[in-house]
């Protein structure tokens, strides 16, 4: 009784090791996730300053329907 008490124990104790394991795992990944959308962020913004540009750059010289 005690060798299946033990086993049971230890399976537990390996049980709540891979969830412990599970959210850390999720926690790296919500971070990554941020910093993904942080890029995206930083990307659209890069974009629309370069649309700007080019749009003064067209009325500069008159071409363009900016």
């Amino acid at each position: 009784m005690n060798d299946w008490l033990d086993a049971s124990l230890k399976m537990q104790k390996q049980l709540l090791d891979a969830q412990r394991k599970a959210l850390d795992a999720g926690g790296h990944a919500v971070g990554a996730g941020e910093a993904i959308v942080q890029a995206q962020e930083a990307t659209r913004k890069a974009a629309e300053a370069n649309l700007a540009a080019f749009q003064a750059w067209t009325r500069l010289w008159g071409v363009g329907p900016w």
